[in-house]
């Protein structure tokens, strides 16, 4: 799965809880994209990385946390 962050909160990128339960369910790994870098997180990086855990917010009948992982891009080679 991939998704975009638009800003990094306290150097964390944030991806909602939902995205990340259907990554661990199809064993998937989970890109973020920020900035035009990627940053890439295994299932179990999804578990064991994360720093920050937001509060609840409710958008049309869904709530929903933030979960927040330090951004650290993946190193490209060239």
């Amino acid at each position: 799965m991939r998704r975009e962050s638009k800003k990094l909160y306290n150097g964390n990128a944030e991806i909602r809880d939902y995205d990340v339960r259907e990554c661990l369910k199809l064993n998937e790994n989970f890109q973020i994209m920020h900035n035009g870098d990627i940053m890439t997180l295994t299932p179990e990086e999804l578990k064991s990385k994360l720093v920050s855990t937001s509060k609840t917010f409710n958008y049309e009948s869904k709530s929903y946390r933030l979960l927040g992982y330090e951004w650290n891009p993946d190193k490209v080679e060239l």
